[in-house]
């Protein structure tokens, strides 16, 4: 697991300007914030990009694995990265002993990151309670919700069904102990739109700016007995 400080990320081609929001986004988030660790949901799109592929135990047949899958928690999906002291069983099942050489015959190393990539400890904003949102529905009536939004800084990026996972940590930034666990939904990278102070939109993207300032998402809580309780902390 990765401990995050915002204040020391490499700072590559990024204006001055957006330094210091950045900067003042850090400082909010280590004076207001609490610690979680967030992990990323694998998908077909790490598949592409080489850093995951399909769990031994997925179904062709049926687009996905059984739901207490042991090598991907049930999302299908585990690192290409493998473990240096983990193995897989022939029957598809984790050892439950870790050991360094192969337990024997049809052993395969097992996967280190398991449905969930690897984990970022960092801070956000939670709310102390959730608010009440009136939208409209399909049918244009108006509904009330309620919305969880949680503020953090701009890294790690958060896609929706990432893993949030709130803990509390030593002075060493050591996890010690983990809470509820939750999924980020309805997520929302922030960024500065429009025009920089020359007059010039941002040259690299067609979407507005591409330096995102701070995220915002939607925190669901995953019921204490889910199989994703069993996702990996310690990675």
């Amino acid at each position: 697991m990765t401990v995050i400080d915002l204040t020391s990320l490499p700072i590559g081609d990024v204006p001055k300007s957006i330094r210091q929001l950045r900067a003042n986004v850090a400082n909010t988030m280590l004076r207001f914030g609490s610690p979680v660790i967030i992990k990323h949901m694998y998908n077909s799109t790490d598949v592409d990009a080489g850093i995951a592929k399909k769990s031994p135990n997925f179904e062709d047949a049926y687009g996905q694995t059984r739901h207490n899958d042991p090598l991907s928690h049930g999302i299908g999906f585990v690192s290409v990265e493998e473990s240096e002291d983990e193995w897989v069983t022939p029957d598809g099942k984790l050892h439950p002993v870790q050991t360094t050489i192969s337990p024997g015959s049809g052993f395969t190393p097992a996967p280190k990151y398991r449905g969930y990539g690897q984990g970022y400890l960092t801070y956000v904003i939670m709310p102390d309670v959730s608010e009440d949102v009136f939208k409209l529905n399909e049918v244009g009536a108006l509904i009330r919700v309620q919305s969880a939004q949680v503020q953090m800084g701009w890294f790690p990026e958060v896609n929706d069904n990432d893993l949030i996972i709130t803990c509390t940590i030593d002075e060493q930034f050591k996890v010690v102990a983990t809470h509820e666990r939750y999924l980020a939904k309805m997520t929302n990278p922030v960024s500065v739109r429009g025009l920089d102070r020359r007059g010039r939109r941002e040259r690299s993207s067609d979407f507005g700016n591409r330096f995102v300032i701070n995220q915002q998402f939607e925190m669901t809580l995953i019921p204490a007995k889910d199989e994703l309780y069993n996702v990996e902390t310690d990675r």
